[in-house]
């Protein structure tokens, strides 16, 4: 025969990791896991690759590098390097709650988009155009010089924190100005003058990739100091 309990069942012990359970004690709701920040690992690299890969096939287009003056090439790297890779990266810097640098890729990434949309047929902007050829580079010069603007307000954020941050980004903000005012007067020189600066924030660029690479792989067999 099975053992009686002993009086009321409400009454009987309960053991509970070999204590008894506080009755009087109200459970605390339990609160949002933690977000373990050192298990994301460092985006920028590769934000700083694809900007620079990207910045540099433009700049050597718009050089006639190779004799190549059909760019269109061009729209691949400016959609997927310049535009989704960086917005990824750019999310990915909000995760781990770097503000500036997610504003920066996130700037970028919109500027290689709409850019792209530019040369994108179907979008009709050249398009748009056929009637009015002379206002086209009058447009694009204006594009770029709020571009300009907008990248120029970032430096603000980066002086006093990152030298070379600092030296990239004020280069970029003088190259965008110089195409800006080449593209709009239809001054070649100015042009120039603006795609062979981009060609030093592209090294920049590459630098501050390839030094945040090593510096996140311990197993490094050198580092590159950053400034």
């Amino acid at each position: 025969m099975s053992p009686k309990p002993n009086g009321n069942s409400l009454d009987s012990k309960i053991e509970y990791a070999g204590a008894l359970p506080n009755q009087d004690a109200v459970a605390a709701p339990a609160g949002p896991p933690l977000l373990l920040t050192s298990t994301f690992g460092n985006p920028t690299p590769a934000g700083m690759f694809a900007f620079a890969g990207t910045m540099l096939l433009m700049a050597l287009y718009n050089l006639g590098a190779g004799g190549v003056h059909v760019s269109n090439v061009l729209v691949g790297m400016l959609v997927f390097a310049g535009g989704i890779a960086q917005f990824m990266v750019a999310m990915w810097e909000i995760a781990r709650g770097n503000t500036l640098f997610a504003t920066c890729f996130l700037s970028f990434s919109t500027f290689w988009l709409s850019y792209a949309a530019v040369l994108i047929p179907s979008f009709g902007v050249m398009e748009a155009y056929k009637d009015a050829p002379e206002e086209l580079p009058k447009a694009l010069g204006l594009y770029l010089f709020v571009w300009f603007i907008t990248i120029f307000l970032h430096l603000p954020a980066v002086i006093g924190k990152s030298h070379m941050f600092t030296v990239l980004l004020s280069f970029a903000s003088l190259a965008v100005l110089m195409l800006s005012c080449g593209m709009y007067t239809q001054i070649k020189t100015l042009s120039i003058v603006g795609n062979s600066l981009l060609l030093v924030v592209c090294s920049l660029a590459y630098y501050i990739g390839l030094a945040g690479l090593l510096a996140s792989d311990p197993g490094s067999a050198f580092t590159l100091p950053l400034f």
